[in-house]
């Protein structure tokens, strides 16, 4: 089934994204082995106390790593670039992780296995979290894990604004680097169907680059011709993205730009 993925472009241009294909997690017995990657665990969701863990999980036989970022806007504790070591294991499908201490807390999250598909074919899995010590404790509460598979691919479809034509978005992503982020490069182009003026293309030998940090998607190039937000935590996935064509491109190309592109 293809994944779609509706997208607003700023200023001239188009494009991009949607949440890739979930793979099937291996299942033997009434033992789960969780997928490492990318995953954004959010706590107590929907209270005054909402907050996400984000980053890197790695799984080696029955053990799990990882380093998360912690991002709790209701009541900053911690700074959001600050990375957090966690470590733990699983078994009779229950994932247990605590993290190194952090501003003198200690984080404790048990997710409750296997990830199953929720109604917008997303991989999530339920849990509790608690936050012991420090400025960022936190009473036992319930905790949700999502699933990020990889972006990486070529997404392409139609779109209209100022200018109505095809976008295509290729994305390389690497794995996770030290920091539980996911490097990510790639090419841009647009081909209007009504005015070529506004056709617009970043190759692959000029790629953009970026991150991607749990659900937060940002990449650009480096001459600053276009710039790329977006959050995959929701489905389809929402970008929006920034182009500066530099003249004599019209003024006339510049716009909001939607539509949804497939991989």
């Amino acid at each position: 089934m293809l994944s779609r993925l509706r997208f607003t472009l700023f200023l001239p241009l188009a494009v991009l994204l949607g949440c890739a294909s979930v793979p099937t997690p291996p299942v033997t017995g009434s033992s789960y082995t969780p997928i490492g990657g990318d995953y954004v665990i959010t706590v107590a969701a929907g209270t005054a106390n909402a907050s996400i863990f984000t980053g890197d999980l790695a799984v080696a036989g029955s053990t799990v790593s990882g380093v998360l970022r912690y991002n709790n806007p209701g009541k900053i504790c911690v700074p959001g670039s600050q990375d957090i070591a966690f470590s733990g294991n699983f078994g009779n499908n229950v994932l247990t992780l605590t993290s190194a201490a952090f501003v003198s807390s200690v984080a404790t999250l048990t997710i409750n296995l296997p990830l199953g598909g929720n109604s917008s074919g997303q991989q999530v899995a339920s849990g509790t979290a608690v936050i012991t010590g420090g400025t960022c404790a936190l009473a036992s509460t319930t905790a949700q894990a999502l699933y990020l598979p990889s972006l990486a691919g070529t997404w392409s479809g139609t779109v209209a604004g100022p200018s109505s034509g095809s976008a295509s978005v290729v994305l390389t992503e690497s794995p996770a680097d030290a920091d539980g982020q996911f490097p990510i490069t790639g090419a841009v182009s647009f081909t209007s169907s009504t005015q070529s003026a506004c056709n617009f293309s970043i190759p692959v030998s000029s790629p953009v680059s970026g991150l991607i940090s749990g659900g937060n998607i940002e990449f650009a190039n480096a001459s600053s011709t276009i710039s790329v937000t977006g959050n995959a935590t929701v489905n389809p996935a929402t970008f929006d993205i920034s182009l500066n064509l530099p003249a004599p491109a019209p003024s006339n190309c510049n716009g909001d730009y939607v539509g949804t592109l497939t991989n």
